[in-house]
């Protein structure tokens, strides 16, 4: 959960909504709107100026030392710009195993075949190891970043407009290997867009941010077809070939 509540000007206000185990929760909005400010917050790379942040029981707002790094390699990133999250002057063997070599998993060897199984789990192949971000495509490049989050075998991704930058059959294709891997591995996702075409794709439950609040949230069929509140009857009539009752 987060909740987060500031008198005065505040990027996130008053917000509160839950993760599921196993499932995907999607924040949608304009630029602006505040989602990924929630989106930082849970990643720790920005404090809340009040409230409580809950991950598994725990609250995280004040973690420190072990109890952080723990929770660093359970709540993984994947950003919406892959070229610009990945070290151009790295391999895409180091960029996958970087992880794991920062939070000292396995042996070398053990670390070779986790990075392996990575490439396998991200249909990329093992031939691509050798090869610099700067020789992939957009999807290529965004594979490897969803490897790289793995690659701590994390409960929950927070995927910030991860399709935003790829053309639609691209998009597709992220989209349903992020739904593959989802069910093989379990993962929740928390889903940031400003795209409510791309959020029905994937989506369990929809929660809808305007000028830093959640002004609606509901599972992901019932919002579709029952919106409630007028923005987010606007977001979805800008969908192409929307039809709204």
């Amino acid at each position: 959960k987060i909740r987060g509540k500031k008198e005065d000007f505040a990027a996130v206000r008053d917000v509160s909504l839950a993760i599921p185990r196993g499932e995907t929760v999607a924040i949608v909005g304009e630029s602006g709107s505040g989602k990924t400010t929630t989106a930082r917050m849970l990643l720790k790379a920005v404090e809340p100026t009040s409230g409580s942040m809950l991950f598994d029981g725990q609250e995280i707002a004040g973690l420190k030392g072990e109890a952080l790094r723990d929770f660093r390699q359970r709540v993984q990133p994947v950003f919406q710009d892959p070229y610009s999250s990945l070290n151009p002057s790295f391999t895409i063997g180091r960029i996958v195993g970087e992880p794991l070599e920062a939070y000292k998993r396995g042996s070398r060897a053990e670390r070779r075949a986790r990075v392996h199984e990575l490439m396998d789990q991200v249909s990329l192949p093992q031939s691509m190891l050798r090869r610099y971000p700067g020789e992939l495509s957009g999807g290529q490049r965004q594979r490897v970043a969803i490897a790289r989050a793995l690659a701590l075998k994390p409960d929950l991704v927070v995927c910030d407009e991860p399709v935003s930058a790829l053309d639609v059959l691209v998009q597709s294709q992220i989209l349903h290997l992020l739904g593959e891997l989802q069910r093989e591995l379990g993962l929740s996702y928390l889903f940031i867009s400003h795209d409510l075409a791309v959020v029905r794709l994937i989506s369990d439950h929809v929660a809808v941010m305007q000028r830093g609040e959640i002004v609606e949230q509901a599972p992901s069929e019932e919002l579709f077809e029952n919106p409630r509140h007028p923005y987010t009857r606007q977001l979805l009539a800008s969908i192409p070939g929307a039809e709204l009752g």
